[in-house]
Formats: structure tokens, sequence, C-alpha cells
């Protein structure tokens, strides 16, 4: 990766976690960066249109230029619609932490989330990622795939050598229970006493699949599996209607 572009999108994802204007200094020290390769940074990306500078305050903020680009792209991913009211509607009626997730090539990765109104709750940073094969998310994402799709992604987890052994049939069979249900379910799967019920997004195309989910502990997730999944399923129609 090349290393400034990676730090752009980074201070960028950063805006988006604080909401509000930032110093170069407190953009610096979030991300470890050198003082003076943060400075030209932020000046290039002002430059560009991405970020605006106020003078009285010396603080950078995103530029309407941001909101522009994803108001087009959030339309022709989604239509008409509405992601974030969609996670905010879940939130408010499950309580339980929502996350939305795509697939990074072998993994499943949490983009935005809501943490739980609980005291006790799955608390997971954005950014974190999931084997696509052992998470509950993963397994939601890789039910839209075709066998040829799944059984080179095998191949390639067992190249890959890291993590836990992979087992086909085994996975198969889970996929074929997620394709069934509608939801994917896992419970204490990858991190022991904590799980998720995840569901896949209706009108997404083969490259840009998104799934939603409600994490928290296992045992409140599984007595109120079919309660979550109702309102899941209520709140998804009402956003983007029936798949």
């Amino acid at each position: 990766m090349v290393k400034s572009v990676g730090r752009a999108f980074e201070v960028l994802e950063a805006f988006n976690e604080v909401r509000k204007p930032m110093l170069a200094i407190e953009i610096a020290k979030r991300f470890s960066f050198p003082a003076s390769s943060t400075a030209a940074l932020l000046k290039s990306m002002v430059k560009l249109g991405y970020l605006s500078f106020d003078q009285r305050d010396r603080r950078y903020f995103p530029t309407i230029r941001i909101a522009i680009i994803s108001e087009y792209l959030h339309g022709a991913l989604f239509g008409q619609g509405n992601l974030m009211a969609l996670m905010g509607d879940m939130h408010s009626q499950i309580g339980e932490t929502i996350i939305l997730g795509i697939r990074k090539d072998l993994e499943a990765q949490y983009v935005h989330i809501i943490p739980g109104i609980y005291p006790i709750m799955l608390n997971v940073p954005p950014g974190t990622v999931r084997p696509l094969h052992r998470s509950g998310m993963g397994w939601a994402l890789l039910s839209q795939c075709e066998e040829a799709e799944i059984r080179a992604i095998v191949e390639r987890v067992k190249a890959d050598g890291r993590g836990s052994p992979i087992d086909h049939t085994e996975l198969i069979a889970t996929l074929k229970e997620v394709r069934t249900l509608g939801y994917a379910r896992s419970y204490g799967t990858y991190v022991a006493g904590s799980g998720i019920i995840a569901m896949n997004l209706p009108g997404t195309s083969h490259d840009r699949r998104v799934a939603i989910g409600a994490g928290g502990p296992v045992d409140r997730l599984q007595s109120r599996e079919r309660e979550i999944v109702r309102l899941m399923r209520a709140a998804i129609n009402r956003h983007f209607g029936k798949p």
C-alpha cells in the first residue's frame, strides 16, 4: 500500500468517528504520524478540495465534496435505501450493537458500528475484521456466493496457512443453514461469549455485498433470537423494501 494514500483515508475515517474539526497535532497524535508529514498531507488534501482549513482556529474538516461523492455512491449502491437510517432504526428497536459489514478479500470488515445500550455489550471498533469462513458476518456475506467461488476461498484459506483450519463440508452445511433461515447466527464462534445475528441487505450486486448484524453477549442473543430476527427483517423492509 502507498503510505500517503492509506494515511489520507485514515484521516477521513477519523473525522467520521470524532465528528468535529481537528487540529493537525490532534490528527498526528491519533495515528502517531510525524508532525511534518501530517502537515504536508493535510495541506495536500485541502488543495485537492477534500478538507477545509479554518485560519481562525487552525482546524481541519471534510468539505461538502466528500458528502456529494458519498451521496452519489450511496444511491448507486443502494438505490433509495438509507443505511444510516436503517442502522439507527435497528439500534432503537433492538438495543444491541449494530454493525455494517462488507467483504474484504478473505475477511469480513466492520465498516460502521453503533454501540449497544446495555452495560454489557459487544464493543468493537470500526475497521475490525473477522474471517469470512469463521464468523457470522462472514457467513452472511459468503451465503451469496456460488459453490465454485466458495471452493476457491477455501483453497486460498488453506494455502494461506494462518488462523484456524477450514473444513469445506462443514462450511457448506453452515451456508446452507444461512440460506434456509435467511440469516447467519454465530454464538461464541470467534470470540468466546460474544455473538452476532447477521443478514444481507437486498439489492447489492456481486462485488458490492453488504450485510448488517446485531451483536452482543451470546446468552442474550440466543434468548432473543426470534425477536431480533423479526425486528431486523422489519427494519430492512421499511428502509429497503422486500428483497
